[in-house]
């Protein structure tokens, strides 16, 4: 089953940062790669493994040249504060 993954993208006043790339770097050598999506006005973007990863398998997310994690694929919601 793939993991359904949640990110909001807040700027250094906490407000939510709409129209921005995040991309999400699932890690492996075979299995890993990168997921795209852009947030939406309220700063959430949402994005869906292709495949079913175990809960343990690392991400690093990257928004605006800044990398957050890593942190675990079971996570489901994740909440990145900009520089």
């Amino acid at each position: 089953m793939p993991h359904r993954l949640s990110v909001l993208v807040l700027d250094r006043q906490g407000r939510p940062v709409s129209a921005t790339k995040v991309s999400v770097n699932i890690k492996g050598i075979l299995s890993g790669g990168f997921l795209d999506a852009f947030t939406d006005s309220s700063g959430h973007a949402t994005l869906q493994t292709a495949g079913d990863y175990p809960r343990s398998r690392e991400l690093t997310i990257y928004v605006k040249q800044q990398s957050f994690g890593p942190f675990p694929i079971g996570g489901g919601s994740y909440t990145v504060n900009l520089r």
